[in-house]
């Protein structure tokens, strides 16, 4: 038993060091990261042009930075923001063409938390 546990602490030592601990989905439920590091995508579908599409929330930065980034379906960047150490909001929304837009997150030894809700809307 102390084997495994052992085996377990070792594990855990590992992925904290390379890719970091996260706890949540971002886009569905606060998210508690510790020395994360890496990129997360999330992709959302419109069907018709000129519909506002986006995330709200915010960011409890502890450590580290996240930055996130709203891809239109050409992949041009609309919307961008950076949460440093402290407490942000989060607002990213964009419109235009139909298809789908990408929210790129791209984490540097983050330690905090990220909450998002997606926004939809009409014109």
């Amino acid at each position: 038993m102390r084997l495994l546990l052992l085996v377990l602490a070792l594990v855990v030592a590992a992925v904290y060091a390379t890719f970091g601990l996260r706890f949540g989905y971002v886009t569905l439920t606060p998210t508690y990261m510790w020395h994360a590091t890496g990129q997360n995508s999330y992709s959302y579908r419109t069907y018709e042009a000129k519909q506002v599409v986006g995330v709200q929330g915010s960011c409890k930065v502890s450590n580290g930075r996240a930055t996130l980034r709203l891809y239109d379906p050409r992949g041009a960047q609309i919307a961008g923001q950076t949460c440093q150490k402290g407490q942000w909001a989060l607002n990213l929304s964009g419109s235009g063409a139909a298809g789908n837009y990408r929210l790129v997150i791209d984490l540097e030894k983050f330690s905090g938390m990220i909450d998002l809700k997606e926004v939809r809307g009409g014109e």
